[in-house]
């Protein structure tokens, strides 16, 4: 059907798309319009598409950069007070991580775009020795793109005491959290403290990719999540 034709179907009838309609009928329908009455049917046709626009990802552009080349971060990211969403990441043997069932224990997640990079590596030893620092019992883990069979071998070899989640497989918890980067596709380096009652606590969305956390504002807010 001609895209006229098919306006008029969308702006008359059912019967109208039943038969075959050319443009000029088409022309011929709207000029028998006023202005006014024109416009009102053009907009009816108009705004689905602006709305349905409208209701597409949410993008903040500039919201973190990488040395001096701004980044976009798709979606809104989460913030202190909201609750953790039950999402699911992977672990180095494909096994399932939970979020949602880990309500009830104090949880920090360590962010990072990809293990394979200096300054996440870092970041990942240095949360890992801070554990000892942490209240009893806190869930550490630190989360990539990475596949899972990367994160277990780099586990492995650097000996890190935090658990290993991946996000590799549909970036639920990217999307979830509002911190997948348009640019690389990989998740935005942060920290977060969820508290036992499955709110966050505390979150730091490091403003300059290439840098690392604040790690004893981290440590602080473990603490206080614990309530000591």
């Amino acid at each position: 059907m001609p895209r006229l034709a098919l306006i008029l179907c969308v702006l008359t009838t059912a019967a109208a798309c039943s038969k075959s309609i050319g443009d000029g009928e088409v022309v011929d329908y709207l000029r028998a319009k006023s202005p006014e009455s024109r416009a009102q049917l053009l907009q009816q046709v108009t705004e689905p598409a602006s709305a349905a626009q409208a209701t597409g990802p949410i993008e903040r552009a500039g919201a973190i950069h990488r040395g001096g080349a701004p980044l976009t971060l798709v979606g809104k990211t989460l913030d202190v007070g909201d609750p953790m969403p039950a999402v699911e990441l992977a672990d180095p043997k494909l096994g399932k991580i939970d979020l949602g069932a880990l309500r009830g224990k104090l949880v920090v997640l360590s962010v990072v775009p990809s293990i394979d990079t200096h300054v996440c590596e870092a970041q990942t030893h240095k949360i890992s020795d801070a554990i000892t620092q942490m209240p009893p019992g806190t869930t550490v883990i630190t989360v990539s793109r990475d596949l899972p069979y990367a994160q277990g071998r780099f586990a492995q070899e650097a000996m890190t005491q935090t658990q290993m989640g991946s996000d590799y497989h549909g970036g639920a918890f990217g999307r979830a959290f509002g911190l997948e980067v348009k640019e690389t596709g990989l998740l935005a380096r942060s920290v977060w403290v969820i508290g036992r009652d499955g709110k966050i606590a505390y979150r730091e969305l490091v403003e300059d990719q290439g840098t690392e956390p604040n790690y004893d504002a981290l440590i602080a807010a473990s603490k206080r999540g614990a309530g000591t």
